[in-house]
């Protein structure tokens, strides 16, 4: 019986205690956002008005940490709907290390918010060095990744639109600087022409102008072929002699891309014998290949020629 009184007292006017209890929590919660306290937050830093002359070197701050003072919806409302932004004017900078005083006036704050409800607690001031730009025209680089299958061969070399860029920086950066280089390209394709537009790198607070190129390749697949029984030729500044060598001819074997290898023929390579100024008696010499640009490698079966020089009788 007991639990039946129990029981009916809980429920007797349900509905208006469920509404009592919702009132009673969304009151609490009403007067508890109205309470003020303060809270820290961190507030992304920018530089405005750097000189066309001047670039900071070294590292700046990324944010500084202010507490603001406010009621407490105010506060996650501002921690969670808006944002605040810091920006430091150095339009005044000069060369070497400039100390600039950090106040809240640099903040750009929220409508309803003031400065006196706000403080900066770290960093209080900015140390920055600034050094004098240089600017250069370098030729660009570009850097490839990744390999290819073994039947497959880079034609030639990237060509790079423009090659030349116009690169700015601080005078630190500059000076041992002679060449840039692209971003990583990814050389794992199929067979073809490709084209690809990548940033240049820039590091050291160096700029480059244009910050991106073109840069244009080939690749085809890898073709080796032997060249049978090719002359060697002989190169001397002397009248009047007689030069005998062995052996007769070689074989020269040529790896690259398929179509240029296959279209080869004799008269497109050479075998070069040089043979030195005043020269007499037998000797070996060690030969010249000279093979048509876009040949990968190249190797002979013989690694030098067995010559004899005398004069003519």
């Amino acid at each position: 019986m007991r639990f039946d009184r129990v029981y009916s007292a809980v429920t007797a006017n349900i509905g208006i205690k469920i509404v009592s209890i919702l009132f009673a929590v969304f009151l609490w919660l009403y007067v508890t956002a109205q309470i003020g306290e303060r809270q820290t937050f961190r507030v992304p830093l920018e530089l405005a008005n750097v000189p066309d002359s001047l670039a900071v070197v070294g590292d700046v701050p990324k944010d500084i940490v202010v507490t603001m003072r406010s009621t407490r919806s105010e506060l996650l409302k501002l921690r969670f709907m808006s944002s605040i932004k810091a920006t430091v004017d150095i339009s005044g900078a000069r060369r070497g290390r400039n100390i600039v005083p950090l106040s809240t006036g640099i903040l750009r704050l929220p409508e309803g918010f003031r400065q006196e409800d706000v403080s900066i607690d770290s960093p209080k001031s900015l140390t920055l060095d600034f050094e004098r730009i240089l600017s250069s025209s370098l030729p660009v680089t570009p850097v490839l990744r990744g390999s290819m299958p073994k039947e497959m061969i880079l034609v030639g070399r990237p060509t790079v639109t423009p090659d030349r860029v116009l690169v700015r920086g601080p005078m630190s950066a500059m000076t041992d600087i002679t060449g840039v280089e692209t971003e990583p390209i990814d050389l794992r394709n199929k067979p073809g022409k490709f084209s690809r537009e990548v940033s240049i790198r820039a590091d050291r607070g160096r700029q480059c102008i244009p910050s991106r190129v073109l840069v244009e390749f080939e690749i085809a697949r890898r073709a080796v072929r032997t060249l049978e029984g090719i002359p060697p030729t002989l190169l001397h500044g002397e009248e009047g002699l007689e030069v005998e060598y062995t052996p007769q001819t070689a074989a020269l074997t040529v790896e690259g891309p398929e179509e240029l290898v296959n279209g080869l023929v004799p008269d497109d390579v050479s075998i070069i014998l040089n043979i030195a100024y005043g020269l007499r008696g037998t000797v070996r010499i060690r030969p010249e290949v000279i093979v048509p640009q876009g040949i990968d490698t190249f190797s002979l079966d013989v690694s030098s020629f067995e010559v004899r020089v005398s004069s003519k009788r």
